[in-house]
């Protein structure tokens, strides 16, 4: 196979969530399966990996996927508890004491407070409390919800305490030739974890 065909055979576990979920709206419980086997396919007769390696990789998914929904869990948990305490009435009175002007509100609610919320939960928390705090505040629907979510841009890179960085980019560097060129660089592992999140951060928030 050339080397176009096989990058489209990698892709097509993507085309098909797209497909499933974007195009005929089908719930994440229909269009993950169906992509779990349509990879599970491309693994064993396309890359013909061996059996164990494919149980092995699955198995590793579940572990990261249990890891994942524990901080959604922690996310969510946080998001009700702030609504039913009526802690986010208190926050929006704090935030408008601070200042009156809109675009100073909108700095502190979206890119600080909403930068907390990312690191400490992630998954959306941030612009499903921000966004409400800014409309509570008089702020239009449409500019409340695009405010929360450029502001976020920058700390996505940092969501859920560092799930992206440490979880996504760590595990997937962690080989034997990354660190072998780390160490001929004289440059640590952290270190390049480290840069990583940095760079990232500036991609992420230059289209922002």
């Amino acid at each position: 196979m050339t080397d176009g065909l096989l990058a489209l055979l990698a892709a097509l576990p993507i085309f098909v969530i797209f497909l499933l979920m974007a195009v005929l709206r089908k719930p994440a419980t229909v269009a993950m399966p169906v992509a779990f086997g349509v990879t599970l396919l491309l693994a064993l007769f396309v890359w013909n990996t061996y059996p164990n390696w494919v149980l092995a990789a699955s198995l590793n998914g579940i572990v990261i996927a249990f890891k994942i929904l524990l901080i959604v869990f922690g996310a969510l948990t946080l998001l009700f508890t702030l609504r039913e305490s009526g802690a986010i009435e208190t926050i929006k009175q704090g935030f408008t004491s601070i200042s009156p002007d809109k675009r100073v509100q909108a700095i502190i609610i979206t890119w600080l407070f909403g930068s907390f919320l990312e690191g400490a939960a992630g998954f959306g928390t941030p612009a499903a409390i921000a966004a409400p705090l800014l409309l509570s505040l008089g702020f239009p629907a449409l500019a409340a919800v695009m405010v929360a979510l450029i502001a976020n841009s920058t700390a996505v890179s940092f969501g859920a305490v560092g799930t992206s960085t440490i979880i996504g980019v760590g595990t997937s560097l962690d080989l034997p030739q990354v660190q072998s060129a780390l160490a001929e660089q004289g440059v640590s592992w952290e270190v390049f974890i480290h840069q990583i999140g940095v760079w990232s951060a500036l991609q992420h928030v230059v289209p922002g």
